[in-house]
């Protein structure tokens, strides 16, 4: 089964930022607490933009996120505040973006080893001495260092965590199709490695977003895309996930999908009552 991120604690939006400078802790748990509500089992916090308060403010929200019966996938530039939030989370917890780089990985490794950690390994852009090759193909190569170095040093395959990288379509309208190529790679490739990506970032300057997220939601599902970091409170990108599901045959009895279905009928009855 698929595992849904809610991503909208992200600092990179000008709102949010303004919420988490001024600490407004209680605007952070009623923003956990409808990602939750609404499918999403890990809340993805990024404050990198808060700079030298990042830490203060992730070690509290960390705290919400578990008091609210969630998990917390954190994302951060700051090696050290990675391990700060590996040691202070009490339940499972997934980190990010990890670079291929020995000494850092080794420096996570150590902390993270004997915990419930689970680390994403971005595939990343090769930098421009090397050519802008975004290719699938060379994302398989970079993504076969990951996983080898990971496994010689006692990783679960479970328990990485490859992200192919969404890039833009404003960007390059191949972009869509070419991670939904390296994921299909992946996955036939390493058929135990688990995979993440934020869906949201393809519609990045386009009107209309949510409507290209929930079409790439499906196609991104039916190719095994196993965690899925998107805006769960878009209403049309859950009834795309559940569909799905339904379509290819991993929603057992129809359960997800009638219980929607069911969850629904009885929010509009009471909107009606209500009017």
């Amino acid at each position: 089964m698929i595992t849904i991120i809610g991503n909208t604690l992200n600092s990179n939006n000008k709102k949010i930022l303004d919420k988490m400078h001024k600490m407004d802790f209680e605007f952070i748990r009623k923003e956990v607490i409808a990602q939750i509500r609404d499918g999403a089992e890990f809340i993805e916090l990024n404050a990198v933009s808060l700079l030298h308060n990042e830490l203060p403010f992730l070690k509290e929200a960390v705290g919400i996120i578990e008091g609210c019966g969630g998990k917390a996938l954190v994302r951060s530039d700051s090696l050290s505040t990675l391990i700060e939030i590996i040691e202070l989370a009490k339940n499972e917890l997934v980190v990010g973006d990890i670079e291929f780089n020995p000494e850092k990985i080794d420096t996570i490794l150590e902390v993270a080893r004997g915990r419930n950690v689970k680390l994403i390994a971005r595939i990343t852009e090769p930098s421009k001495e090397n050519g802008d090759d975004n290719s699938p193909e060379k994302s398989l190569l970079i993504a076969q260092m990951y996983i080898d170095y990971l496994l010689d040093n006692g990783i679960k395959r479970n328990d990485i965590l490859l992200d192919p990288v969404v890039r833009p379509l404003e960007e390059d309208f191949y972009n869509g199709r070419n991670f939904l190529t390296t994921l299909e790679l992946f996955k036939l490739d390493f058929p135990q490695v688990k995979t993440i990506a934020n869906l949201s970032v393809l519609s990045e300057g386009l009107p209309m977003r949510g409507l290209i997220s929930s079409n790439f939601v499906s196609l991104a599902i039916e190719k095994g895309l196993d965690y899925i970091v998107l805006d769960v409170l878009e209403k049309s990108i859950i009834e795309s996930i559940i569909t799905t599901l339904s379509i290819i045959g991993k929603d057992r009895n129809m359960q997800s999908y009638l219980s929607f279905c069911r969850s629904n009928r009885e929010s509009r009855r009471r909107g009606e009552n209500n009017g």
